[in-house]
């Protein structure tokens, strides 16, 4: 449908086009509906149907924008979205609903528009790319018809080719108009939750049940196994298609862990990106019940090198105490169907599958292995998460889902990672050296890389024959001394950060303390009464032995503004 602004002749220009669900609400991007002359939200909205065919004249209505349903545009690509009520229903209802997409890279789109001088409307073919925009929001597009995006395609639907399942909606263009961003339904229900529970379709990334608060989020711990799965999930260069991780049985606080970076990869859940919806409504327009929770401030966990890319995960099918393709089990069921089609349809999408203790699942252990080993061959990236290695499935994995010289690289991965943490704990004790002289209490290095490295040495043995390629047993100590060195590396890497910056801060008052000093010295007045107190302290706070930075901040401002009086004839800064 076509968007115009409002006019009581019904004359209008256009703006951009939207999308219709059920019988009076339309999904469009916030811009659109801006005024282009003042920057501002109309109260009214026409709405045009042209595309019903066998009427004398074109259908029209009046709409306004649903409460708590606005999002304008914010960050470099984020938000961007309404819905409008129609304050009549339309001439036909509309069946569409929005579908979750697993792995957008390689589908087929079809997008229809209404450019100038169209005004029947034009429909353009494309291919989706992947996440794009900031915070992974967005899908990119290119398209492949003559003429491009323009103007009068923002809001426009854009229909998965072959299926007809509507994906997004169309949100801005490059001035080639060969690239464009689409708005996917996953992000639209991130922001409209109410309008999702009636419209939007498809299963979630992660189950109902393991979704986590950003309470949990901000406490989760290991650290070290929360690296270790954001590698996989942004396909680090030294990450495989197909990895296992062992979870010890009764370690809560590791599945927590577990929990929460795969819901920081979804783009529907991701906590580090919730926006509260009050901040982005207009002034005077309630929140929206059930919306997103209230921003964290910093992103949560980033400070600790845990950032997975937000839409990296396609799928989470958790098997802990139900079968695959379990009848009794729809969701599981549904997961499975749209990820076989997917697989089978679009052979350039390689969706990311977390696969929850299927060593505790009620298939038979060679069924489950024959179900995903059928996954991984049809291009799924599969994460194998097990409680132990005693368990038959285990078995079942490492013999045929897993390369033969899986524990051999596995190892060399690992010593990798402790070369690089030898690497990080001299670079933070050559710091601490230069910073201890100066400041009170600074971190100490760590000095774990000798540990780490006596781990791949013994597990290095259990690689000779007769052992070979190492079993489950092995698979199990292997993991483990992964994240024990991922988190051995998270620490000492931040204390390396926080020593370079305490050294940081310490040179840069020092080198404010000394350009100060020349100011008044240019003027003749480094001798002066009213300064030589204030020098002298910040000077012994500096140079005189360790202080709190805080101290040493406050000290050289104080001297900053005595300088700015005397130096001033007018006492400016």
């Amino acid at each position: 449908m076509r968007l115009r602004q409002w006019a009581a002749s019904g004359s209008g220009d256009v703006l951009g086009a939207g999308v219709l669900f059920g019988t009076d609400r339309v999904l469009t991007c916030a811009h659109v509906i801006l005024d282009p002359e003042t920057g501002l939200r109309p109260e009214r909205v026409q709405v045009e149907f042209p595309a019903l065919q066998g009427l004398p004249r074109t259908p029209r209505r009046t709409a306004t924008v649903a409460a708590g349903h606005w999002v304008p545009p914010f960050g470099k690509a984020q938000g961007d979205l309404a819905v409008l009520v129609l304050d009549e229903a339309a001439p036909v209802p509309s069946p569409v609903t929005l579908h979750r997409t697993l792995d957008y890279r390689g589908a087929p789109v079809l997008i229809d528009g209404f450019p100038e001088y169209r005004s029947g409307g034009q429909w353009l073919t494309g291919a989706c790319m992947g996440p794009g925009g900031e915070g992974d929001e967005r899908v990119q597009i290119d398209v492949t018809a003559p003429g491009g995006l323009r103007g009068g395609f923002s809001g426009a639907g854009v229909r998965e080719e072959g299926t007809d399942r509507l994906l997004g909606i169309v949100a801005q263009a490059d001035e080639s108009g060969t690239h464009g961003y689409m708005i996917p339904a996953a992000t639209v229900a991130k922001y409209f939750r109410r309008f999702a529970e009636r419209y939007v379709t498809g299963p979630h990334a992660v189950p109902g049940h393991r979704v986590v608060s950003a309470e949990a989020a901000r406490a989760a711990r290991p650290h070290g196994l929360q690296r270790t799965v954001t590698r996989w999930l942004n396909g680090d260069a030294d990450a495989w298609d197909t990895e296992i991780l062992f979870i010890a049985e009764k370690d809560e606080r590791a599945r927590q862990a577990l929990y929460v970076v795969l819901n920081m990869a979804d783009r529907e859940l991701s906590p580090q990106l919730a926006v509260t919806p009050m901040e982005l409504a207009t002034p005077g327009e309630p929140a929206s019940p059930g919306g997103p929770p209230p921003p964290a401030g910093t992103p949560l966990l980033s400070r600790a090198g845990i950032s997975p890319r937000v839409g990296s995960i396609g799928l989470v099918l958790d098997l802990e105490g139900v079968a695959l393709d379990d009848p009794g089990v729809p969701e599981l069921r549904e997961a499975l169907a749209v990820l076989r089609h997917e697989l089978r349809h679009a052979p350039r999408r390689h969706p990311a599958v977390a696969v929850l203790f299927a060593d505790r699942s009620e298939t038979e252990p060679a069924t489950a292995v024959r179900i995903l080993r059928e996954l991984a061959a049809s291009g799924a990236r599969l994460l194998l998460v097990v409680r132990d290695s005693a368990h038959g499935f285990s078995y079942a994995a490492a013999e045929h889902l897993l390369p033969v010289d899986h524990a051999q690289h596995w190892l060399q991965r690992i010593g990798t990672r402790v070369d690089a943490l030898a690497d990080t704990e001299r670079r933070a004790r050559r710091l601490f050296q230069r910073v201890e002289p100066h400041v009170v209490d600074p971190p100490t290095a760590t000095s774990l890389a000798a540990r780490a490295a006596l781990w791949t040495v013994q597990l290095s043995t259990e690689l000779r024959p007769p052992a070979g390629r190492g079993g489950p047993r092995l698979l199990e100590k292997l993991s483990h001394a992964e994240q024990a060195v991922d988190t051995y590396l998270l620490r000492a890497t931040g204390i390396e950060y926080e020593l370079r910056g305490m050294l940081d801060d310490h040179l840069r008052l020092r080198a404010l303390l000394r350009d100060h000093q020349a100011r008044l010295a240019r003027r003749g007045l480094a001798e002066h009464p009213e300064a030589v107190g204030p020098y002298r302290e910040a000077q012994r706070l500096l140079m005189a032995g360790p202080c709190p930075l805080a101290d040493a901040e406050r000290a050289v401002e104080a001297f900053a503004r005595v300088v700015r009086r005397l130096a001033e004839p007018d006492g400016a800064a």
